[in-house]
C-alpha cells in the first residue's frame, strides 16, 4: 500500500517536495495545506506545474489533521525564534509521523532547547509517532555525510563543511533573503540569523552531532560573522542593495576542545558572484558543498550540484529529496525524534524509475 502523506507548504523546497511525492507511485498525496488564499483550492499538480491530480489545496489545517494519513511532510515558514512546535505536535498528536526541515536543532535532538525537543516528544507520545527533521545544511551534509568520510581516517585532526552559495535575485523569498538573511540592511545591527542566538539554532545540533559521531567531547560551540559592505548599488529582487549595505556573508559555527577547532561549520552567501572576493569560493560555479577532513590523510571533497544550470535551485531539490526519501523508514521507526543515524541508510530507492 502506498505511504499516504499530507503536505504542508508549497515554496521554494515545498514546490520540488509535491512534485517528488506525486512523481512516486510508493506515496499517495492525501492533502495539501498552503498558506496564500491564491493556491487555495488550486490542484496540487497545478501548483507544482505538472497535470492535475485530483487533490485540491486548503488553508485548513485542522481538517487536514482529521484526514487520515501516515506522514505530515512540513515545510512551513522557518524561524528560529518561535519555531512551529505548536502546529508539529498536534500533527504528531494526530497519528501521524511528521518529517520536515522546519526545526534544524531537532535533527540533532539532545542538543535542543529542552521547551522544543519535550514539546515535540510530548507529541510522539500522544500519538504514538515519529519526527525525523533534515535538510541540505543544516542536514546531510553536515550530518551523515562528513561522518560517512571520516571511516577513512587513521587521525583526524578537525572536520569543517562549507556551503558556498550564490543567492541570486528570486530566488529565495523576500523573507529569507531580507527579513532573515539581511540582505541590502544595515552592517549593525547584524542581519537576525547571523545573531548568536541565530546561529546556534539553526547550527549548534550538527556541530554537536558531528562531534559525538566521532567521540568529541567539546568544551564550547562559538560563532564568528563578517558581512560584506556593497561597492555599488545594484537592483536585486525588486529592491536595490544600496552601496555599504549587506551584499554578502559569511559565518562559521565551530565545536572546540582544549581552544582548538576540531569540527566547524562555514557558510559564505553571496548576492552576485562577484561579491567578496576576499572570502573562499567554489572551485567551480556559483554553488558548492565543501568537506575538509584535516588529519592522516587529509581529505577535501567538493560537490557541485546543478538543476538546470541552477545551483540555488538544486540545493532545493536535494533538500526536498533527502526527506521524501527518508519517508518509509521514518514511517517504520519507533515513536519518538530520530536523527539520520538512527534509521537505515536513506538511498535514492524510491528514485530509481525511468529517466525523465
Amino acid at each position: 500500500m502506498p505511504r499516504r502523506v499530507i503536505q504542508y507548504g508549497t515554496g521554494f523546497v515545498g514546490t520540488h517536495v509535491l512534485r517528488g511525492i506525486l512523481a512516486n507511485p510508493e506515496f499517495e498525496l492525501v492533502g495539501l495545506v498552503v498558506h496564500s488564499e491564491d493556491k487555495a483550492a488550486q490542484d496540487a499538480g497545478t501548483i507544482c506545474g505538472v497535470d492535475p491530480v485530483g487533490v485540491e489545496a486548503t488553508i485548513d489545517v485542522d481538517r487536514m489533521l482529521g484526514v487520515e494519513a501516515d506522514v505530515f511532510a512540513y515545510f512551513g515558514a522557518a524561524d528560529f525564534a518561535n519555531p512551529a512546535t505548536d502546529l508539529l505536535e498536534r500533527m504528531l498528536a494526530s497519528g501521524k509521523n511528521v518529517v520536515s526541515t522546519a526545526i534544524s536543532e531537532l535533527i540533532y535532538p539532545q542538543a535542543a532547547r529542552k521547551e522544543i525537543r519535550e514539546q515535540i516528544e510530548q507529541g510522539c507520545r500522544d500519538g504514538s509517532t515519529t519526527y525525523f527533521g533534515t535538510g541540505i545544511e543544516p542536514g546531510f551534509f553536515s550530518d551523515y555525510l562528513p561522518i560517512v568520510m571520516t571511516g577513512c581516517s587513521r587521525r583526524i585532526d578537525s572536520v569543517r563543511v562549507y556551503e558556498l552559495a550564490t543567492y541570486g535575485s528570486g530566488q529565495n523569498s523576500d523573507v529569507v533573503a531580507f527579513d532573515i538573511m539581511g540582505l541590502g540592511g544595515p552592517l549593525d545591527p547584524p542581519p537576525p540569523i547571523t545573531t548568536p542566538e541565530g546561529l546556534l539554532a539553526n547550527w549548534a545540533g550538527v556541530v554537536a552531532q558531528m562531534a559525538a559521531q566521532l567521540g568529541l567531547q567539546l568544551d564550547e560551540i562559538t560563532t564568528h560573522v563578517e558581512l560584506n559592505p556593497a561597492d555599488e548599488a545594484f537592483d536585486y529582487q525588486g529592491r536595490t542593495i544600496e552601496q555599504g549595505t549587506v551584499s554578502a556573508l559569511r559565518f562559521e559555527i565551530v565545536g572546540l576542545v582544549d581552544g582548538q577547532p576540531r569540527v566547524a561549520v562555514e557558510h559564505v552567501t553571496r548576492t552576485r558572484d562577484q561579491e567578496a572576493p576576499q572570502w573562499v569560493r567554489p572551485q567551480a560555479g556559483s554553488d558548492a558543498y565543501r568537506i575538509v577532513i584535516e588529519g592522516s590523510p587529509r581529505l577535501q571533497c567538493e560537490f557541485q550540484i546543478d538543476e538546470n544550470g541552477d545551483g540555488l535551485d538544486a540545493a532545493y531539490l536535494i533538500t526536498a529529496m533527502r526527506v521524501i526519501n527518508a519517508i518509509p523508514a521514518v514511517c517504520d521507526a519507533a515513536p519518538g525524534i530520530v536523527t539520520a543515524f538512527d534509521l537505515p541508510l536513506i538511498t535514492g530507492r524510491l528514485a530509481t524509475g525511468k529517466p525523465s
